[in-house]
């Protein structure tokens, strides 16, 4: 692997009250911008991969990740592999782009130089064997990073975060994707020993297989029956999106100048203001936002 630097320290994000927001809600509303991390665009995949990395302790030659088409763990693998000067292979399921379809993610991917492998979804593991074997047999130290981070180190990155707080919120309302930033912070609030609601909006999975995934990242003495994670903002899956979702995103733009993405943030904002209307958030009570990022998924879609 060739010398480079690597950044092994991430300052805490944006902190601050929006404060039209909580006017029009009746809440204190405190958004956390970890979009705003300033390292391969941002984002809560920032966090978990750099962690995974700094806990590895060891040089390696080739990283190896999977994700969808226009993904943002996929996207920070490929500039941090770059940064390191190492070879990354993605192994990506979705629609392959062409060279004029590239936009948000798939530019990055592309311009990186890493190694592209789209394969069916029900491929993904055996195609991440093949490419693991293929570079071991030539002398190569390799990688596996599971997607979306999704791993202790992942969740420990997270754990730390909650720390970045100044203080103990009534709740914090994110977009739960594979499940490690909402096991982080679960952790890091029982560390803190505060009463603080984790809630994860999902983004794609149903509610049984998104909390058995968060589980395998707990330790045994925190329950199943203290992850809370909602199921009902989806929009029918993964990239999949309505006209009231992209109304509300425009709303807290005029509101607040805060971006939000149809895959991730704009789903979570969108439960965050549905559970204040259904009375599940009361009156005063003071809720934090994490904005985890995705903002390069608006140039891959259509309104």
């Amino acid at each position: 692997m060739k010398e480079a630097k690597i950044i092994t320290e991430i300052k805490p994000s944006p902190f601050y009250r929006l404060n039209n927001l909580s006017k029009h809600l009746n809440i204190d509303l405190w958004v956390k911008r970890d979009d705003l991390i300033p390292f391969y665009l941002g984002g809560n995949k920032v966090r978990k991969n750099i962690q995974i990395i700094n806990d590895l302790n060891s040089n390696f030659d080739v990283l190896i990740t999977n994700g969808a088409a226009e993904s943002n763990h996929a996207r920070v693998v490929a500039l941090l592999g770059a940064q390191l000067g190492c070879v990354v292979e993605l192994v990506l399921h979705g629609i392959k782009p062409t060279s004029k379809q590239y936009c948000g993610n798939s530019y990055f991917l592309a311009a990186s130089n890493t190694n592209l492998n789209y394969v069916p979804s029900n491929q993904i593991s055996e195609k991440i064997d093949q490419l693991k074997k293929h570079h071991e047999s030539n002398g190569k130290k390799v990688l596996v990073i599971p997607g979306g981070a999704h791993s202790l180190s992942g969740a420990e990155a997270y754990a730390a975060a909650f720390n970045e707080l100044n203080f103990t919120p009534d709740k914090i309302i994110f977009a739960s994707g594979t499940g490690g930033t909402q096991a982080g912070l679960i952790l890091g609030a029982h560390r803190n020993k505060a009463n603080t609601n984790i809630i994860g909006i999902s983004v794609a999975r149903e509610y049984q297989r998104g909390v058995e995934e968060i589980a395998k990242l707990l330790p045994e003495n925190i329950s199943t029956n203290e992850i809370i994670f909602n199921d009902n903002y989806r929009f029918g899956g993964y990239e999949k999106h309505a006209p009231e979702l992209f109304d509300l995103m425009s709303f807290v733009i005029k509101q607040e100048a805060l971006p939000l993405d149809p895959t991730y943030t704009g789903k979570a904002m969108y439960g965050l203001f549905d559970m204040v209307k259904k009375g599940l958030i009361k009156p005063n009570e003071k809720v934090i936002f994490w904005h985890t990022g995705g903002l390069l998924n608006l140039q891959s879609t259509s309104v």
